[in-house]
């Protein structure tokens, strides 16, 4: 099963990891590693895995909780067993297998001009290059794929990823945007409440997580690793009340919170809430207009089928 995976990849990536990697190890593969890893350092605390090139101790613990999930010994060495594993789940484009790039490249949006939409279905104009860009999303995509494990394989859909600092501007999304670095996606999981979402993601290395009064989906963010904005390099996450449910940055309870037990899946017949909602102000919230892009667009059918 897992050997067979090895013909997806061709030479080149498949060479990326050419030595067992063991704690104390430096260098560019180390990076790589985590940067796979990182969604497997389960710490609900806030406590940051480091991707900087050097095997850790936190790295040898997701590493360990990688193994443990895909039914390896879990002795903390990445090895051919976890490479095999990391061929299976990426692709020959440098995406991952339940994620694409034109899932996270900028929509476009009929209500803005020529210049917001001129880099419809790409990740040029943002904040910083292009390159640094994809990587960023690289990133997020498999920090999305430790979480799409932990919901027991369940869809996830996109709804926003990249946005040109134009595109961002004319929809209304915050001035320093983690969009317009491909550091953060808003989206939803099939059959997973977004309460539960938002716990996944809190234990999967995502930093910033955010969540609407009135649309079903979250806001999740890399924040922390964006070298590029030192001005939000620290963890958020959302506030809760004495009822204990989740609030958004405005104080109201977020989609689906009712009671500290009370909350509802995302699913198809809830999508409908995202249409005809009346969408508040913040930097997580999207403008209305851009709510109908999504729709336009079809991302509630992805849901329905697969990432």
């Amino acid at each position: 099963f897992l050997a067979a995976s090895v013909l997806l990849q061709p030479a080149a990536r498949a060479g990326t990891f050419d030595r067992a990697l063991h704690r104390r190890d430096k260098g560019p593969d180390v990076k790589a590693l985590e940067v796979r890893v990182a969604g497997w350092y389960s710490h609900h605390n806030q406590t940051q895995l480091p991707v900087n090139n050097y095997f850790g101790y936190r790295t040898l613990v997701a590493v360990r909780h990688f193994q443990n999930h895909y039914g390896m010994h879990p002795n903390g060495t990445a090895g051919e067993g976890v490479f095999q594993v990391f061929r299976r789940l990426q692709s020959r484009d440098g995406s991952t297998r339940h994620f694409d790039w034109n899932e996270f490249s900028q929509h476009s949006n009929s209500s803005c001009g020529a210049q917001a939409n001129a880099y419809a279905g790409t990740f040029r104009g943002g904040a910083i290059a292009f390159t640094s860009v994809k990587s960023n999303v690289r990133r997020m995509m498999w920090r999305l794929e430790a979480v799409r494990a932990k919901a027991g394989a369940n869809p996830i859909g996109v709804n926003s990823g990249f946005r040109s600092v134009t595109y961002n501007d004319c929809i209304g999304g915050a001035g320093a945007s983690q969009h317009t670095y491909g550091t953060a996606a808003d989206n939803r999981i099939a059959g997973v409440s977004n309460r539960r979402a938002r716990d996944l993601g809190k234990n999967s290395q995502v930093q910033g997580i955010g969540c609407y009064s009135s649309a079903s989906h979250n806001h999740f963010d890399l924040r922390v690793e964006n070298r590029w904005l030192s001005s939000s390099r620290f963890w958020w996450w959302p506030d809760r009340d004495s009822a204990g449910r989740d609030l958004d940055e405005t104080g109201r309870p977020c989609f689906g919170e009712t009671s500290h037990r009370g909350h509802r899946s995302t699913s198809l017949s809830t999508m409908e809430a995202v249409r005809t909602a009346t969408l508040g102000a913040g930097s997580f919230v999207p403008s209305a207009a851009e709510v109908a892009a999504f729709q336009q667009a079809g991302e509630p059918d992805d849901l329905g089928t697969a990432d």
